[in-house]
């Protein structure tokens, strides 16, 4: 089994040629928010890699200018600062951003397959406290395809190992999303096996997530350590707060 852990939403750049739609005070104020980038899910996707030995991938650039977590049908491809550009301007994303980042991560699961029999891809991510319905009361999130055994499977034995080993936080399977949903783990289904490719997304509640507090460098720590537990992988020190 090789481990690839990876965040779509881990930089705030902006391609030069695209600039000029991110002048405003608006734009500026969105890139330097979670709604531009996801420094909680970058410090966490950060501590796993360390613990557990993982290559990890970040896309550099901001989801207001393309998300490369979605797919190119998708109506929140472009944000509302890059929707109406011309057409040129937006496959000139496609090309220099999304189709890189993605080729990124086919290129490392071909890789990590030439040496192991299967690959679990993690995707971590962040989640406001506020939903449409009001709070949401979930620490962590594991989003997974319920119709693929063996990512049920990881995800429950995760679920019970975060419940002993970090019992201060509620854990939920398929919340805040479902796992079905457009992604980029949803298009690398499609392209691989359940016997070669398993994909995990996971949520990270903003609330104490995108605080550099000591009890979010523990939590980053007790999932590093219950997921090298459930694969079976020896789990590196934390390396302290993010």
């Amino acid at each position: 089994m090789s481990l690839l852990i990876t965040c779509e939403n881990g930089g705030n750049r902006v391609p030069t040629f695209v600039a000029d739609a991110f002048r405003s005070a608006s734009a500026a104020t969105d890139l330097a928010s979670p709604l531009g980038y996801d420094l909680a899910a970058l410090a966490a996707a950060r501590e796993l890699a360390a613990q557990t030995h993982a290559p990890l991938l970040v896309c550099p650039f901001s989801r207001l200018a393309i998300d490369v977590n979605h797919s190119l049908h998708h109506r929140q491809l472009y944000s509302r600062y890059t929707k109406r550009l011309p057409e040129a301007v937006r496959t000139r994303l496609v090309r220099n951003v999304y189709e890189p980042y993605r080729c990124q991560v086919h290129s490392a699961i071909e890789h990590l397959l030439q040496k192991s029999a299967y690959v679990v891809h993690l995707a971590v991510r962040t989640f406001p406290l506020q939903g449409r319905s009001g709070p949401r009361r979930t620490d962590i999130g594991l989003v997974y395809d319920p119709c693929r055994e063996d990512e049920r499977e990881l995800c429950l034995d995760w679920h019970e190992e975060l419940y002993f080993e970090v019992p201060w936080v509620r854990v939920r399977r398929n919340y805040p999303v479902r796992g079905r949903r457009d992604s980029l783990i949803k298009s690398l289904r499609e392209r691989y096996s359940p016997a070669e490719y398993l994909g995990v997304e996971v949520h990270l509640n903003q609330a104490w997530a995108a605080r550099a507090t000591r009890i979010r460098q523990e939590t980053f720590a007790g999932i590093g350590e219950t997921l090298a537990t459930i694969l079976e992988i020896e789990s590196m020190p934390s390396f302290g707060a993010a």
